[in-house]
């Protein structure tokens, strides 16, 4: 029987800003989400990002073939509109980290923009590859976090010509076999694949699988995978140094992240403490993704505080 474990601290991921800290040396992160089609996911993920601690946010809109004539605003402007302390266009400055995909479709995105995508693929900065840039995944030489849900992970499965899916992506019951397939995707990519579902599991190709949850069901809601994405972007910008001298920490900072999100969920939800002895029972009351993402700065700060439990993720096997 072999134990693995999570970080011994989840606080050890949450980086608070030190009196040398400038907005540059708090992480810069470069944001490519939500495509003309889909102008909240772009709002949902830099706000998450934002609210997580990066210090500098670049957001850079998605070129897309979708019609222009949908009767929403265009994902820059919502960002503006939303979260207006938002960098807008690329920099001579480098970025220490990446997220792209969360609400976009391969089958509108332009040539242009798929070279750009690759580009970043390809690049040197830590990248959080979410649902519609998880075509482009490969070989390739930037430390990468891949969120795919089951469906996500099935293709890429099938992609990277594994034979047959696993039956049990969906059975939350089934973890460690979810954690043998992530493990074995991991391996095949040469990338941290972050399996969401009610319990996440997350490997890198050098390290064993580690597993949070499991989560709130009030987590089932549109576009919580998007504040998701935000909040590891965060996390790989404030980590940078750290990832690119060692790429197994991203299954740590992947599950920090996904304890995160689900603290922030069950604070929103107004669910009490599990230490509470009212919180048998009780699931609190219907949250959007929105809320979950005004709610991390609380959960940050009480994932941070040294005297807040660890939460289980031990998977045995």
């Amino acid at each position: 029987m072999t134990t693995h474990r999570a970080p011994a601290s989840v606080a050890s991921w949450l980086r608070q800003p030190g009196a040398d800290d400038d907005k540059y040396r708090r992480g810069v992160l470069g944001v490519r989400t939500g495509a003309p089609e889909y102008p909240g996911a772009a709002v949902l993920s830099v706000t998450a990002a934002w609210r997580t601690g990066v210090g500098v946010l670049r957001y850079v809109p998605p070129a897309s073939t979708a019609p222009r004539d949908l009767g929403l605003p265009t994902s820059a402007a919502a960002v503006l509109a939303a979260r207006p302390e938002t960098v807008f266009g690329a920099s001579e400055r480098a970025n220490d980290a990446w997220l792209i995909g969360s609400g976009t479709d391969p089958v509108t995105r332009t040539p242009q923009e798929t070279a750009q995508l690759r580009e970043l693929i390809d690049g040197s900065a830590p990248v959080v590859v979410d649902a519609g840039a998880l075509d482009l995944v490969g070989t390739t030489s930037a430390p990468l976090l891949l969120t795919p849900h089951a469906g996500e992970f099935a293709r890429l499965w099938d992609a990277a010509g594994l034979g047959p899916v696993p039956p049990d992506l969906r059975d939350p019951t089934a973890v460690v076999e979810r954690a043998a397939a992530t493990e074995r995707l991991a391996s095949a990519l040469g990338s941290t694949v972050l399996l969401k579902g009610s319990i996440t599991v997350c490997a890198s190709p050098d390290a064993p699988a580690r597993y949070a949850g499991p989560a709130t069901p009030w987590l089932a809601s549109a576009g919580t995978g998007d504040v998701l994405a935000g909040i590891l972007g965060a996390l790989l910008a404030t980590h940078a140094h750290t990832v690119r001298e060692d790429s197994t920490v991203l299954a740590e900072l992947g599950i920090a992240g996904a304890l995160l999100h689900d603290r922030a969920a069950r604070i929103a939800a107004g669910e009490p403490p599990e230490s509470s002895p009212q919180h048998a029972g009780r699931l609190g009351r219907p949250v959007t993704a929105l809320d979950v993402a005004e709610a991390i700065p609380a959960a940050f700060a009480q994932l941070a505080s040294p005297g807040e439990p660890e939460p289980t993720t031990r998977l045995t096997r």
